[in-house]
């Protein structure tokens, strides 16, 4: 009809007058109040204000710093501390296991050594696409190892032409690093990370027959559990580089043998090893727990009812010592180890090395999300500060994944981050204490989570 408004128009002109009419904080939540340890490893700061939009953070400052938009949900946390969501850089991820690192507030995995290259992709994909409630997951699909593979889930490699092989197959599936194992020799490393560089795939090594100095400058990107530190330190390594051949035997005497290292030998090696720009993923809580293998009670302590009977990966403590047949001398000279390892990890961390903090869960006695809260306790026991060890499950993580927006918690960073009850600097026990934790924006109740597992 005539003189009436199109109707196009008179639609925009409707969509338009309910935004204006849209609070400036429609979808923002501001989190004040709180102490914040922002994952930099700078000094807290008190009384903070973080503003949080569409899974990202908008500000960070101090409370009356800056308003809170007209419509924002607040949520006081006056007495808490916030810190960034914990990342663990060294995970064997399980599809049971998701919901539980949400609930210790890990926000991030990077996983090193599944079932199948695919099973792994797939649970990749559904805790980064939102499909399910889970950390986010960087993986490097099924291990890549020598032959015969010490696990059947493994890809074995004889030769130059099969390790390229096995790195290509990985990059056109789409993992996002690669993870060797303990048979990978110096003669199949080389064409590995020649083919690894080319594909820009970063490489995590487990070594075995191969020393941790030789790795680390054919340009590996972390050690994990110091393994080969060993080799490199000692005066002989031909013992321990030949008793890989037999994946237990080999374990059994490398984990004794830093307890025949000498200080000034640890140091030399931690400060060879900086000087190659590799990273650590000590895995101090997988050194002390093969320790106290012997010890039952810690099937029983705070945190192993997060692991569902059926979790053979973290319950079945007598089937490893089974297969490994460890007795009484084996877990005197693990624990004779265990000042040694710590040293390393000190040593490095002087030199300006970096470490990030990882579990090796899900493993015996290893539980995820709880076990990342055990290797920060442990590396405050080995000489870090809480702030250091914070921050090496934090910004240190995020670093060795080369992921800009997570670890640190400031503008334009991803809203991943743990609200705790306690205040870590004064005692590290109280990561362990959370009250809320964060996932791309999300806030999620630990507690409430826990209820859904019991049904």
């Amino acid at each position: 009809m005539k003189g009436l408004r199109p109707p196009g128009r008179l639609f925009a002109a409707f969509v338009f007058l309910v935004a204006a009419c849209r609070p400036a904080g429609d979808g923002v939540i501001a989190l004040a109040g709180a102490t914040l340890i922002d994952g930099s490893g700078r000094e807290p700061v008190k009384d903070a204000l973080i503003l949080v939009k569409g899974g990202h953070i908008e500000a960070v400052a101090r409370v009356n710093e800056i308003n809170v938009p007209r419509g924002a949900r607040e949520i006081s946390l006056i007495g808490k501390t916030v810190i960034p969501g914990l990342i663990d850089a060294h995970a064997h991820i399980e599809r049971w296991a998701v919901e539980r690192y949400v609930a210790w507030g890990v926000t991030t995995v990077r996983d090193l050594g599944a079932m199948t290259t695919d099973s792994a992709i797939a649970l990749r994909n559904d805790c980064n696409l939102g499909s399910v409630l889970g950390p986010r997951v960087f993986t490097a699909g099924a291990m890549i190892d020598g032959v015969p593979p010490t696990y059947p889930t493994a890809t074995g490699v004889a030769t130059g032409s099969d390790a390229r092989r096995a790195v290509d197959q990985r990059a056109v599936v789409g993992a996002d690093l690669l993870k060797i194992y303990t048979k990978i020799t110096p003669p199949l490393l080389a064409p590995l990370m020649d083919e690894a560089a080319t594909l820009r795939l970063p490489v995590a090594a487990h070594l075995g027959k191969t020393d941790a100095v030789t790795a680390a400058k054919a340009g590996v990107a972390s050690l994990e559990h110091m393994a080969g530190v060993v080799q490199a330190a000692a005066l002989n390594p031909a013992p321990y580089l030949s008793a890989h051949d037999r994946f237990l035997a080999g374990w059994t005497l490398e984990e004794s043998g830093w307890a025949s290292l000498d200080s000034t030998t640890v140091a030399r090696v931690a400060r060879a090893l900086v000087a190659t720009h590799v990273a650590v993923v000590p895995t101090l809580v997988l050194h002390e727990m093969l320790a106290r293998l012997d010890n039952p009670t810690l099937l029983l302590r705070p945190g192993m009812e997060d692991v569902p009977t059926s979790a053979a990966s973290v319950r079945d403590v007598a089937g490893l010592l089974q297969r490994t047949r460890w007795r009484a001398p084996e877990f005197q000279a693990f624990r004779r180890a265990r000042p040694r390892q710590d040293q390393f990890v000190r040593e490095f961390k002087r030199a300006g090395g970096l470490i990030a903090a990882g579990s090796d869960a899900a493993n015996q006695l290893l539980v995820p999300g709880l076990s990342l809260h055990e290797e920060i306790g442990l590396l405050v026991a080995a000489g870090f500060t809480p702030l250091e060890a914070i921050t090496a499950a934090t910004r240190k993580g995020a670093q060795l994944l080369h992921a800009d927006s997570l670890g640190l918690l400031g503008a334009g960073k991803v809203a991943d981050l743990v609200v705790l009850d306690g205040d870590p600097l004064r005692g590290i026990l109280a990561t362990r204490r959370i009250a809320w934790v964060m996932l791309r924006g999300r806030l999620i109740q630990p507690d409430s989570l826990r209820k859904t597992w019991a049904k």
